[in-house]
């Protein structure tokens, strides 16, 4: 091989080189556009855009929040999502930090974030009152003097996202949002973190109900699939973990 031959195959070497580096940007700038308009559509309650236009169509996709369990299958996924419109009722999402990797392949891709958020619900001071049995009476963590419920919340939590490259276009896979803490805004996290703890399991349980015809597997219940891969929140005594899963290879790129 002459030193032409070995200079073109150098240069043939480093625009291979180049061309993979623009495709690595490329998907990180798709995946973080698809997470900025999760943040929109979720502070605008279009829980139904975001099923359509963000998720997988696979069947093997999941969702998981905070300490609820691992719910799987897309009808169990727009449970989540699919809620009618209420009065009173706002949440809002700011993602920052982000941290993403992209596998080898190009097929799929791992990112984590950390979300700071409000929920808000009127609850009993609003035009739409919860009935007593309504599962967002469980939700409402606030009371007047007087006796009413409502929810004025602030939240830290870490949203760790598996991707899946389909059809031309990075959709969400799996996605498990897990809570450093939740408090009332007119309490702190310290004091709040036992009386949460012990109510996780039932306020969590009331997220997945919607108001949608599931289909005749479920027998008119949407259970979990299975427990929760992890879960960290503060509590008095915690020490903070590095809880979320990484990709093969995760840890050398991120």
């Amino acid at each position: 091989m002459n030193n032409s031959e070995i200079n073109l195959k150098k240069i043939e070497e480093r625009l291979s080189e180049l061309e993979q580096k623009v495709r690595m940007q490329d998907a990180r700038t798709a995946i973080s556009d698809l997470m900025g308009r999760y943040v929109f559509y979720y502070s605008a309650g279009a829980g139904e855009r975001i099923v359509d236009e963000l998720w997988t169509k696979s069947e093997d996709a999941s969702l998981e929040y905070g300490a609820s369990a691992r719910y799987e299958n897309l009808w169990k996924i727009k449970t989540f999502y699919f809620k009618d419109p209420v009065p009173g009722k706002l949440n809002t999402l700011a993602l920052s930090s982000p941290m993403l990797s992209v596998s080898d392949d190009e097929t799929r891709a791992h990112g984590l974030w950390t979300a700071f958020g409000t929920e808000t619900d009127a609850g009993d001071l609003g035009g739409s009152m919860p009935g007593e049995f309504d599962g967002r009476r469980v939700l409402l963590s606030s009371h007047t003097e007087d006796g009413r419920s409502y929810r004025a919340e602030i939240l830290l939590q870490k949203y760790d996202v598996m991707f899946i490259h389909e059809e031309g276009a990075w959709k969400i896979l799996h996605l498990h949002v897990g809570e450093f803490f939740r408090c009332p805004y007119d309490r702190d996290w310290v004091l709040y973190a036992k009386e949460r703890f012990e109510t996780d399991g039932m306020w969590l349980e009331s997220l997945f109900e919607a108001p949608m015809e599931f289909p005749p597997v479920a027998h008119g219940e949407n259970l979990p699939s299975g427990s929760s891969t992890w879960h960290w929140q503060y509590t008095m005594d915690a020490i903070p973990e590095l809880f979320p899963k990484l990709l093969p290879g995760d840890e050398k790129k991120i």
